[in-house]
């Protein structure tokens, strides 16, 4: 049975935050009149074996409730459901918050709860903003009401090994095989189509050897890394929920596995707090091409501040950053239409063309698919038990580290 926990953020609640929120961004906005009211669906996998970022998305929802009701005056509801990683319980979940009155959804991190949420937005005409999925199916069957701001896998995976590749033609002794370690759900199966598809047209210098896809639901990948030892590729690329990247890592180390890099385009871990709390200094050195905030943008030490004061025992990442620009997408539109109609937020949604706050990426601008044409990635390497952004160039904060310490000498 789906969980539903709302509103979360009320009319009082949110004015008892914007007063510091405004001292903290200081940013001067005029308004000729305060937009409606607003509800909104939020729909995450807060329970179950996703609910690290889920409960991460959640954070960065909450947030941005309170920043929109700063920067554009727009006073949301926002209710929350939680698919309980149950990709089927994401139309359950969307079917309920409509029926609640939701006006616009934003979700649901899983690609095929997504998938499944839009089917129950389509049939009520109710637009939703995807902050996070990654699956090309999202936008390419046909929904209407689909606004997605994070990149296809394909967009993903073309970018990220567009920065691989630089980075192997740049150093001495560079791989020479690899193997790919991937989901078999609707995410992984999708982003390794497509990774095959990117290494042959950009020529990626190192030989692919070997896929092993394996379920979401394991507990033990013992065979899985084992077979990827054997094939004797010196580099591991992969595909992974933050759990299964752990357990992955745990197995090299056991088993004495040390590749000279290990690379995760569109995967979790790198990005993920509970990666560094489990593995210690065995994380380091990872690497994963992921949406993420800019270190270098104008508001963003300011909202990471903030986020810090807010919950002191996490930290802003690529789940928490997503959701957090998703709900500055919806309040923009809905300031935009100045109603709090369905139809009208829709329209107002399709004529985006906005600024990221806080997120590494283009301008926010959907194509008739619904996808964002801005979006963009940020290439994370674990460093002293942290991501920092080590490319582009543009925006990073280090240079690559390259090879990787040998797990027993470290």
């Amino acid at each position: 049975m789906i969980n539903l926990k709302g509103p979360t953020i009320n009319r009082r609640t949110a004015m008892k935050g914007a007063a510091g929120f405004a001292a903290a961004t200081m940013v001067p906005w005029v308004r000729a009149a305060a937009p409606p009211p607003v509800k909104v669906g939020a729909i995450m996998p807060s329970s179950g074996i996703l609910a690290f970022p889920g409960q991460a998305c959640v954070r960065g929802i909450d947030l941005g409730a309170k920043f929109a009701k700063e920067r554009y005056g727009v006073d949301m509801t926002v209710v929350h459901a939680d698919t309980q990683s149950k990709p089927e319980n994401g139309r359950i979940a969307a079917d309920s918050l409509i029926q609640q009155g939701c006006n616009v959804l934003i979700g649901a991190w899983d690609s095929g709860a997504t998938i499944s949420a839009l089917q129950a937005a389509e049939a009520a005409k109710v637009p939703m903003v995807v902050h996070v999925a990654s699956a090309n199916q999202v936008t390419s069957q046909g929904f209407t009401q689909v606004f997605r701001f994070y990149p296809p896998a394909a967009t993903i995976v073309r970018q990220s090994l567009a920065e691989m590749k630089a980075l192997v033609t740049s150093v001495k002794d560079p791989p020479k095989g690899a193997v790919v370690l991937h989901l078999s759900n609707t995410m992984g199966t999708s982003t390794a189509t497509s990774l095959d598809a990117a290494w042959k047209e950009l020529d990626v210098p190192v030989k692919l050897l070997e896929y092993i896809p394996y379920d979401e639901k394991a507990r033990d990948l013992s065979v899985e890394v084992a077979k990827a030892k054997a094939s004797g590729a010196d580099a591991l690329v992969s595909v992974t929920r933050v759990n299964d990247a752990i357990m992955i890592v745990r197995e090299c180390i056991k088993q004495g596995w040390n590749p000279k890099l290990m690379f995760s385009p569109n995967g979790n871990g790198v990005p993920d707090k509970a990666f560094y709390d489990a593995l210690g200094k065995y994380a380091d050195g990872a690497m994963s091409s992921n949406l993420w905030y800019n270190p270098k943008g104008e508001d963003t030490r300011t909202i990471v501040d903030r986020f810090q004061s807010t919950y002191p025992n996490e930290w802003m990442d690529a789940n928490s950053g997503c959701a957090f620009e998703a709900v500055h997408i919806v309040a923009d539109a809905v300031a935009r239409a100045k109603s709090a109609v369905s139809s009208e937020i829709h329209a107002a949604l399709k004529a985006t063309d906005l600024k990221p706050i806080l997120m590494y990426s283009g301008p926010i601008r959907f194509d008739a698919t619904g996808q964002n044409t801005g979006a963009a990635v940020a290439v994370l390497q674990a460093k002293e038990s942290k991501p920092h952004v080590v490319g582009p160039d543009g925006i990073a904060e280090y240079k690559p580290q390259y090879p990787l310490a040998p797990f027993g000498k470290r």
